[in-house]
């Protein structure tokens, strides 16, 4: 009788980094198999080494790397051994992966046809037009709308959902049996994110395939895995069933992970539970627990021994490992809320603005925007990529002129002043930039970037200055000497407390967060988060935070807006839009955000809006929504309309405004 032996089999894998600092353990140790037609999620923060994991099995390590112990057996093949061209072999016709940044991993000077056609003939042969038939059944396979029009397109002629199609359907062309998926959705709208992780989930029963999917969002490993592998410090640390894991989760990594979640039940008068200090370097590592460092139930037996996998079918490495099924672990506190004035500090009065496009066409990026924004108050702005709101955000602080209507900060409209009066102005509207890496000047160190601001406003003396940026610092929780480093050596959550320092700098009354934690991980998330809601209470600061995570702006936002396709469709408290959104579009985003509560049954799995957002070059008439709407009537396609805010204080734009939800955000 033959013994049972799963599609991929991981046992003991360990992975060194050979670095001018010394020998890093990215992988260390790690264990675990997936079966045929199951999803294995492994989850954990930035350098746990999940990437890692997925580079060492396609055998795509960076210069320096090297497998050096354990197992790697693909359908009982072991891998560790191959040779470079066996292992050419196998990538992309047994063992494909889906890389984070779709931009980046195409050819962006060939179209998409050519690589699709390329995967094939390499690992199958065939004529062209063979491949060419591959390629268009595949994108079909995938749901990319008009695939045989698609196989002419470039790289940078589609949205990022469809991006990310293709390189699903790049790793499909030859029938892989195992799927990488390294945060496969991080970048995307969370409608666009429900699309493309069920478009997966749907591949893998319908091909029999094995998904390994790699993300640090707990709420798609709920919804998606079958499985769970929980990361840290280049670990396993803990594996279960995902409903026994989440159900009772054992190590208090898992534990912190999840309190720091910002779900949609979250008490708004309440910082987020965070995870003191960052994961392990990874170089030098000394024996014990390496979540002691950062652990509240650390005792002496921690930072002595290493603890080992232990448990049975939930397996987890704790010496004193949580009971139940409570999911504290983090820290938190209570906070009081900043208040709300009652003056209107920002007006937008039917705000639009208009870009040229190619053949004397243009594009109406904001069609109509009418709102106040009070002084001490957090605005949110909500909607998926493209409709408008980065733009909007843009015209807040003086980046983008509107095209019509206006925009007055503090009595006086912001088109009609002088150069001077303008530079004036500029102090008191700061924007903070989705990416904090692109924005900071790399060959500045960060004393030099928050002291730019006070340089070019000619405020205070050089002393005066260098005082201010030490506060700065303190006030974001940076000690004083990352003054002197440079941006590149700063983790993604410390360049964005840099980034707030840098808004902070001339005390401006308004700062516009353009998706300030969208790339970031959860616990990083809740620091950054905790920190934005501290600072305003201390400086009495009025935000307006861009996100396409509406869970984050019900806790942050204490109005939010929604945006669709350049227009304001729905204005409310954030309590009321997310507990009784009267749009269907508002209500279809609510549905679409993954929740931390395992979900079974696919008919109550969001599949996202459905459709993509049209283009804002050849919109639809009437109601823009109309298109992907389920109550769209023929008043909708000739009839635009409007948002009415001395309705009340939830306004919504829509012909047939919802009185119950149609879907069920909670799920």
């Amino acid at each position: 009788m033959s013994l049972h032996t799963s599609l991929l089999e991981v046992t003991g894998l360990r992975t060194t980094i050979d670095t001018p600092r010394g020998r890093i353990h990215p992988v260390d140790g790690v264990s675990f198999a997936v079966e045929a037609g199951q999803t294995l999620g492994v989850v954990g923060e930035s350098g746990s080494g999940k990437t890692m994991t997925g580079m060492s099995i396609m055998r795509l390590l960076p210069p320096g790397g090297a497998i050096t112990g354990g197992s790697i057996r693909l359908d009982g093949e072991e891998l560790t051994g191959l040779d470079d061209p066996a292992m050419r072999r196998l990538r992309g016709s047994k063992i494909a992966m889906i890389f984070q940044d779709p931009l980046t991993s195409l050819n962006p000077v060939r179209t998409i046809g050519s690589q699709l056609r390329e995967a094939y003939r390499i690992h199958v042969g065939g004529s062209r037009a063979a491949a060419t038939a591959r390629a268009t059944e595949v994108l079909g396979l995938v749901g990319m709308p008009r695939p045989r029009e698609r196989l002419d397109d470039y790289p940078h002629q589609l949205s990022g959902g469809m991006r990310q199609r293709v390189m699903i359907a790049l790793g499909l062309m030859c029938d892989p049996k195992l799927l990488i998926a390294d945060e496969p959705t991080t970048a995307l709208d969370v409608s666009i994110q429900a699309q493309i992780l069920t478009l997966i989930d749907d591949l893998k029963a319908q091909l029999s395939m094995g998904v390994l999917l790699i993300t640090h969002d707990m709420g798609v490993i709920a919804e998606y895995a079958d499985r769970v592998a929980v990361m840290y410090g280049g670990q396993v640390v803990e594996q279960a069933d995902v409903q026994k894991l989440f159900a009772a989760p054992r190590h208090r990594y898992t534990q912190a992970l999840l309190a720091a979640m910002p779900t949609l039940e979250l008490d708004r008068d309440a910082d987020l539970a965070t995870i003191p200090g960052a994961p392990p370097a990874l170089l030098d590592l000394a024996p014990g627990c390496r979540f002691a460092p950062r652990c509240a139930f650390a005792q002496d037996d921690c930072v002595r021994t290493d603890p080992e996998l232990t448990g049975g079918e939930h397996v987890h490495a704790c010496f004193h490992p949580a009971e139940g099924v409570s999911i504290a672990g983090g820290t938190t506190q209570r906070s009081t809320r900043a208040p709300r004035g009652a003056d209107t500090l920002v007006q937008l009065s039917d705000v639009r603005k208009t870009f040229r496009a190619r053949a004397n066409r243009s594009v109406q990026a904001v069609a109509g925007v009418s709102l106040s924004i009070a002084a001490g108050e957090t605005l949110g702005i909500v909607g998926e990529s493209g409709c408008g709101k980065t733009t909007l955000g843009r015209m807040l602080v003086g980046l983008e002129q509107p095209s019509a209507g206006s925009v007055t900060f503090d009595g006086r409209d912001l088109s009609g002043q002088t150069r001077a009066g303008f530079r004036k102005r500029r102090r008191d509207l700061q924007m903070m930039f989705q990416d904090s890496a692109a924005a900071l000047d790399p060959r500045m160190t960060v004393a030099a970037s928050i002291e730019e601001p006070l340089v070019a406003q000619g405020v205070g003396t050089r002393r005066e200055r260098r005082r201010t940026v030490r506060e700065l610092l303190d006030a974001v929780g940076l000690p004083p000497e990352a003054g002197e480093r440079y941006p590149h050596e700063f983790s993604g959550g410390q360049r964005q407390r840099v980034a707030m320092a840098r808004a902070l700098a001339l005390r401006p009354k308004v700062i516009v967060a353009d998706e300030p934690v969208s790339a970031l991980d959860v616990s990083v998330q809740a620091q950054i988060l905790n920190l934005m809601r501290s600072l305003q209470r201390r400086y009495g600061l009025t935000y307006v935070v861009i996100s396409h995570d509406l869970s984050l702006l019900k806790y942050l936002a204490d109005r939010i807006g929604v945006m669709y396709l350049g227009r304001l469709v729905e204005l409310g408290p954030g309590e009321d839009v997310y507990s009784a959104p009267r749009h269907p579009y508002t209500a279809g985003l609510i549905d679409a955000i993954p929740v931390p509560t395992v979900v079974r049954d696919a008919k109550a799995r969001s599949t996202g809006l459905g459709g993509e957002l049209p283009s804002a070059i050849d919109p639809p008439s009437g109601c823009h929504f109309r298109t992907r709407c389920p109550l769209a009537t023929e008043r909708c396609a000739t009839d635009v309309p409007v948002l009415r805010t001395d309705d009340g204080p939830h306004a919504v734009a829509c012909h047939h405004p919802l009185t119950t939800p149609v879907l069920t955000p909670a799920r």
